[in-house]
């Protein structure tokens, strides 16, 4: 199956419960966190907007009401057509995407509704998604802090880009790349995520290790992004994605 050189289609993950941010994520979901004078959402669904998307569905369960009515304030001043889809069971990020697939049979991006990466395009991203026809192109940065990479995740590259592991949650990190929230998939994706176990402990479905399933394969790349990536799980990085808002919006 062949596609134009054009990404339509965008997926916001959007469900979680955000224990780790305190009274905050009692309050409102992750999403909807204040970066400068927008929430976290808005500058994803931006990101989406600025590469052409034209229609996203954004995930939700916990808060999914003033996920709702905040969309409803806004829709008049962002052009993509947003579509929600309830994740009744919070049973991974894997399985998340999954529930998409009825709806989209392309490629599409997928940005968490927690990531915040501050660049000033996608674009090159999009093109060695089409370049190497991947089944996946992901997001990269360096990263220095261990405990980030532990809480997060980390990958071996190619000179070219092509992945050649990567690891979820590392208990000692073998290197030092970091994955961001950002994605870029094609509809292959699905049935690596039907062939993906389940994560041992927790027995929830995840994107990481599918993501590596697809890396064995030689079929997932890893995109530099040129720009700050943060990954808002608690106050601290909520605060740190602000100073870094702030530096950015000063040196425009």
């Amino acid at each position: 199956m062949s596609f134009k050189n054009a990404i339509n289609y965008g997926v916001i993950p959007a469900a979680g419960a955000g224990k780790r941010m305190g009274y905050i994520g009692e309050l409102l979901p992750k999403c909807l966190l204040p970066l400068g004078n927008q929430p976290i959402l808005h500058y994803v669904i931006n990101q989406m907007e600025n590469i052409g998307v034209e229609k996203i569905f954004i995930i939700i369960e916990n808060h999914k009401k003033k996920i709702r009515d905040y969309i409803e304030s806004v829709k008049k001043d962002i052009k993509p057509e947003i579509f929600f889809v309830e994740q009744k069971e919070l049973n991974g990020t894997a399985a998340a995407i999954l529930l998409i697939e009825q709806y989209i049979q392309e490629p599409f991006i997928c940005i968490w509704g927690d990531d915040f990466t501050m660049v000033d395009s996608l674009d090159g991203m999009v093109d060695l998604f089409f370049k190497t026809k991947a089944v996946v192109v992901k997001g990269m940065v360096q990263e220095d802090n261990i405990q980030i990479l532990k809480d997060t995740c980390c990958a071996q590259l190619e000179r070219d880009g092509r992945m050649i592991e990567i690891i979820d949650k590392p208990i000692d990190p073998p290197y030092k790349l970091r994955g961001c929230g950002v994605f870029i998939f094609s509809p292959e994706i699905f049935d690596y995520i039907r062939k993906t176990p389940l994560v041992k402990i927790k027995k929830i479905l995840e994107i990481i290790p599918a993501v590596n399933l697809v890396a064995q394969d030689k079929k997932a790349y890893g995109y530099m992004l040129n720009g700050d990536n943060v990954n808002i799980n608690n106050l601290d990085n909520l605060i740190e994605a602000n100073l870094l808002l702030r530096k950015h919006q000063k040196n425009k």
